[in-house]
């Protein structure tokens, strides 16, 4: 048997409808009565008896009260007045009729006080009463309470409320009408409020997202239809394990998800289904925009300006000028204006920022629906970024190959702070190119392409390699605040006559000949107490000679001999020299540095340090190798602060979040290793969910030009979410998942046919024992809903009326015609 709990409650009915316009007025005209009559008793209070002293008993008797206490209740009552003008509901409490009430009560009070204060506080308390009792008998008639005793079961049945969010949804079957969503949503509540007493009502939209009940019926209004495929079944069994026994589903029937309806017979759950929009409606005509790709860099340096090529098609909207919108979250980054005009090829539309901030970016671009469009599902579209931390531009040049060259590209190439492009010469005029920048396959011809690089590397390279205007132009890029750095070679530095260029004044060197030409034995170099100090030597001077002689606490490999510097450039500074060879009666230098222009610029002896890198590569990150020649060139561009690691990373690049049935989905993955290095050397996969629910592992590749990144391509075909979840793994250590989402749009259905297709609704109302209803018919489905419950399971309402309107009249006339004769009979006014 159902256990019964019984509640009292009090209802109110404040002069209809419009009760709450009326009481806000009652409050307001108190409320302004008080705050005049406050004012005139100030006025009357500094007008009054001004040849007596405010100490004497004449002008203490003439005083009137203090208008403090009107004014206050008067501020007071406007200010609930106006809370009630904007809360409407405040109206329908009893709280509302009691300070209603007080307030005209304590507005007598003060009327008598100041009027009838001579009368006695007998006759003035007799006064006050019966006008009070007027006034509560007035609002007794005004606010008709009654008293309801209300049975309610424990337990009342759960009912689920279900809004089909799909995209055609968002349809407006005719012009200036509500969408189908937002006809939905307006049915949910006015079906909510038949039948709110009688079940326990809980809310869903189905969109692929959401799937939990939502708060309350206001959560609606924050959800977009914008899902991509109908999968009735599916949005019935949400509602189903969430424990409702019956189902009301809004839709209009258009079904392509995988879940066949037949499931439905077996799931134990009554499914009354109303149809929302036109069975006439049609795709061909229809006004629409749609945002079809956006193209745009995966990842960008911090402070610089990135483009996004924005491509969008319209059909039935020519010569309509709209605002495509650049957001980040609900912030508006960009607005351009585009006159939308329809035809095969989409219209492409630029747009720019510059991201401030390191991280990961989502962007959605967005086109604001004009009156006329009758879907907004492909009005927005998102584009993923990954916003990096500022790249080094550095340009290494070589005329030749040589070991030296390998290790080195490699070791530049895997920093992430450094975005290296090496020439490096195979057989006269024609270059090995390694790493992007814009269109550069050879030796810069323009002080425009040689300023684009923050950093210069010559290798072993004479200077006729370069012609006189490269080499003046080159100049000019180091004298404007590029770095220059050149490596010991054959046929460089003096022999490859650099000294009789205009380059000569950038070097911190001089570049006279010496004989001979080389350092011949092997070495460990020798800091000097400049390089002790030097950023470029931070945390790696236990592995170098310290300065004055001794040995290095590490052992670091030789170096096979260098080049021969005829000594310092009047502004250079010696960082390393050699402990064994002497060049001019002093130590060789090894490694030396200056300033031209805004530039630095550095000239090292050795081409061989390779073998630091071979010998101690265990070291990864913290081998004298990697720092040094990081911290080298972080010296040369200015920017020793940036840091030369950021540990193990995998992040996810997707250029797009939805796709057709079968076309090729690119999945990247950028990699960095422990020690912060982008790694080719990495087993990366992706977990991928297809929207059945099964799994598979892909595994995917590293790029042969591009460190670091790995890729993979699909072409899915099942329509729905696909889930990928991208894992990277070094000498069985993980480096670091990522995970992101796309979906897979069917075609020809979700917004090509927008028809609503009322016999799949029929036929699910069948299965489920349930009813079939159109939108317009509502309320006699609520009312088919209350009936069908059992006795014992519906709520019984009983109400004790608190008021009589002939009774509270006759006593109201009454109590007013009795004080009306007292005053008479005192004589008052």
């Amino acid at each position: 048997m159902m256990q019964h709990e019984i509640l009292a409650d009090v209802s109110l009915n404040f002069l209809g409808q419009n009760g709450f316009a009326w009481w806000a007025l009652v409050n307001a005209v108190v409320g302004i009565a008080l705050l005049v009559y406050a004012v005139r008793q100030w006025r009357s209070a500094a007008l009054s008896r001004p040849d007596l002293p405010p100490t004497s008993p004449a002008a203490s008797a003439d005083k009137p009260p203090s208008p403090w206490i009107p004014a206050s209740i008067g501020i007071v009552a406007v200010i609930y007045a106006a809370a009630g003008w904007m809360l409407p509901s405040t109206s329908g409490h009893l709280a509302a009729m009691l300070i209603t009430a007080a307030l005209l009560i304590a507005a007598i009070w003060i009327f008598y006080q100041r009027v009838y204060r001579f009368l006695g506080r007998r006759r003035m308390m007799s006064l006050l009463l019966l006008r009070s009792a007027g006034i509560v008998f007035l609002l007794l008639m005004m606010f008709e309470p009654a008293l309801a005793w209300v049975t309610t079961p424990h337990r009342l049945t759960k009912i689920g409320m279900v809004i089909d969010a799909s995209g055609s949804m968002s349809v407006n079957d005719q012009a200036n009408a509500p969408s189908r969503y937002l006809e939905s949503v307006m049915a949910v509540r006015q079906l909510s409020h038949i039948i709110r007493h009688h079940f326990q009502i809980e809310y869903f939209a189905y969109d692929g997202k959401h799937n939990a009940p939502l708060t309350d019926e206001r959560e609606y209004s924050t959800i977009a239809p914008d899902g991509d495929q109908t999968d009735l079944p599916t949005a019935i069994k949400l509602a189903a394990n969430n424990g409702a026994r019956e189902v009301v589903l809004f839709s209009d029937g258009i079904q392509n998800g995988p879940t066949p309806l037949r499931t439905l017979a077996h799931l134990g759950v009554k499914v009354f289904t109303v149809r929302v929009g036109s069975t006439s409606t049609h795709a061909k005509g229809v006004p629409e925009i749609n945002i079809v790709r956006i193209n745009g860099p995966q990842s960008a340096p911090v402070n610089t300006r990135i483009t996004l090529s924005v491509h969008i098609r319209s059909t039935a909207l020519d010569d309509r000028t709209v605002q495509v919108q650049l957001l980040h979250k609900k912030t508006l980054l960009k607005s351009k204006q585009l006159v939308l005009q329809s035809g095969p090829a989409p219209q492409i539309i630029k747009l720019h920022i510059t991201p401030h901030k390191v991280g990961r970016l989502l962007l959605t671009v967005y086109i604001p629906a004009v009156p006329q469009e009758r879907s907004t599902a492909g009005n927005t579209q998102q584009f993923p970024i990954l916003i990096t931390n500022p790249r080094i531009s550095v340009l290494y040049i070589e005329a030749q190959i040589r070991p030296e060259v390998g290790p080195l590209e490699e070791d530049l190439a895997t920093d992430p702070n450094v975005n290296l492009v090496s020439l490096i010469q195979t057989r006269p005029g024609y270059f090995m190119v390694r790493g992007m920048h814009g269109k550069l396959t050879a030796l810069p011809q323009t002080l425009a392409q040689w300023r684009q690089f923050k950093v210069i590397i010559l290798g072993d390279t004479a200077a006729n390699f370069f012609s006189a205007d490269q080499r003046r132009e080159m100049r000019q890029a180091v004298k404007d605040g590029a770095g220059f750095l050149m490596i010991g070679g054959m046929q460089n530095f003096a022999s490859g006559g650099w000294g009789n260029t205009s380059m000569a004044a950038v070097f911190p060197i001089k570049l006279s000949t010496v004989h001979p030409s080389q350092l011949s034995l092997p070495f460990v170099p020798e800091l000097t107490p400049f390089g002790r100090q030097s950023p470029i030597f931070a945390g790696i001077t236990p592995w170098f000679i310290p300065p004055g002689g001794g040995h290095p606490q590490r052992a670091l490999p030789d170096l096979d001999g260098g080049v021969a510097f005829a000594g310092l450039a009047p502004a250079g500074q010696s960082l390393l020299v050699d402990p064994k060879e002497n060049v001019h009666g002093v130590p060789a230098i090894i490694l030396a540095v200056g300033h031209y222009g805004k530039g630095r610029s550095a000239a090292f002896a050795a081409d061989t340090t390779y073998r630091w890198q071979l010998e101690l590569r265990t070291l990864g990150n913290e081998s004298p190798y990697h720092r040094f020649w990081g911290q080298l060139i972080r010296w040369l561009a200015g920017e020793s602060k940036i840091k030369t690691a950021s540990g193990p990373s995998v992040t996810a690049m997707i250029r797009r979040q939805r796709y057709r049935p079968g076309q090729v989905v690119r999945l990247r993955a950028q990699v960095t290793d422990m020690n912060g290095q982008s790694t080719r050397f990495a087993h990366t996969r992706v977990l991928e969910t297809l929207p059945d629910g099964k799994t598979r592992t892909l595994y995917m590749r590293a790029e042969r030009h591009n460190i670091g990144m790995y890729k993979r391509n699909i072409s899915p075909t099942l329509a729905g979410k696909y889930t990928l979840v991208f894992t990277a793994k070094k000498g069985g250590k993980l480096l670091g998942t990522d995970k992101t989402e796309i979906f897979v749009i069917p075609p020809q259905t979700e917004m090509s046919r927008l028809a609503a297709e009322p016999k799949i609704l029929q036929r699910i109302a069948r299965l489920t024992g349930g009813t079939y209803s159109r939108l317009d018919s509502i309320g006699a489905l609520g009312q088919r809903l209350n009936a069908s419950l059992p006795k014992q399971n519906q709520i019984r309402r009983t109400s004790f009326p608190l008021y009589n309107n002939p009774l509270c009249f006759l006593l109201f006339v009454a109590v007013i015609s009795v004080e009306w004769l007292l005053r008479r009979k005192w004589q008052l006014q």
